[in-house]
């Protein structure tokens, strides 16, 4: 099984299931023969109707026709799935959905907890595929209770601060990047649009293969050439042939410090004993990251071993 974790939702899938689609609030996983996987999220306050979920599901797709189903119209292993996931505090509306010849089957989510709203559902094409998908749906977990929240996507893996939200990301052939947003007032909290105003750019980035892209020139001098965020040319950097970093001020005057509008930096970046990888982490803004913060983040930033992956 390999693990996903994408924006506070977490699961286990089979080998061979690879995500094709990544939103920042759903993951399309397929295998070679197409879709075998979808998920929607988002968080909801106040009260939750898992009819107007269900809704949502028909709503770009009127040929479907999707009923809600209890415990006596699914599969044992399907309803064994359910009940596993109430252990973990999710609340669940199985349903299934019938379009032509496809076929499926899914839930509608609810954590009252943490106002999670989730969406899953399965493409079945055979009555076998009904006991993998129940599998994977008793691995789905919330993270977003808890004070880190994991991320693992395309053999990488990582944990950052609950309170930083997720911005931008990217994962194109020999570059993955992924980048966070704290702001300095509200956090998670909305308050604050995401990546505006006063705060903190966390950004994770994997560049391989490390053997091409570091020939004739140093670590240092590469990271400042190709780094999303690379250290100011004036300010030193720290390190060896396989390990760099630095910290200091990226922008600065006597306005921004008048203004406490200083832009601080701290970066690390280190080449992979296995993989052939630079990997990166890269803290920027007028809201410093504690360094003992920063430090767990590198040592959470991980090229996923493949036979774990």
């Amino acid at each position: 099984m390999v693990d996903f974790a994408w924006n506070g939702i977490g699961l286990a899938a089979p080998l061979g299931w690879e995500p094709s689609a990544i939103e920042r609030d759903g993951l399309l996983l397929a295998d070679g023969a197409g879709p075998v996987c979808e998920l929607k999220w988002n968080r909801v306050q106040g009260s939750f109707s898992f009819d107007k979920h269900l809704k949502r599901l028909t709503k770009g797709n009127r040929s479907a026709d999707v009923r809600a189903v209890g415990p006596d119209e699914v599969p044992s292993d399907w309803a064994g799935a359910v009940d596993r996931l109430a252990e973990s505090g999710l609340r669940a509306r199985s349903f299934l959905w019938r379009a032509g010849e496809n076929r499926g089957l899914g839930a509608a989510l609810h954590h009252p907890g943490t106002g999670l709203a989730c969406l899953i559902q399965f493409f079945i094409r055979s009555a076998a595929d009904e006991a993998p998908a129940a599998r994977v749906m008793a691995t789905l977990r919330d993270h977003t209770a808890g004070k880190t929240l994991p991320w693992a996507m395309f053999g990488l893996a990582a944990r950052v601060p609950a309170d930083f939200a997720l911005d931008t990301f990217s994962f194109r052939p020999g570059h993955y990047r992924m980048t966070f947003w704290r702001s300095a007032s509200g956090g998670r909290s909305g308050r604050v649009p995401v990546g505006k105003g006063p705060g903190v750019r966390l950004d994770f980035e994997r560049f391989a293969p490390a053997s091409v892209l570091l020939k004739g020139t140093t670590l240092e001098a590469w990271c400042r050439d190709r780094l999303a965020h690379a250290p100011p040319t004036a300010l030193p950097v720290e390190g060896g042939p396989g390990l760099v970093s630095w910290c200091g001020e990226a922008r600065t005057s006597l306005l921004r410090r008048a203004l406490r509008r200083v832009v601080r930096t701290r970066g690390r970046a280190w080449t992979t004993d296995a993989g052939n990888a630079v990997l990166a982490v890269t803290a920027t803004g007028t809201a410093p990251l504690a360094e003992s913060a920063f430090n767990d983040i590198c040592g959470s930033f991980i090229l996923v071993p493949e036979e774990a992956a």
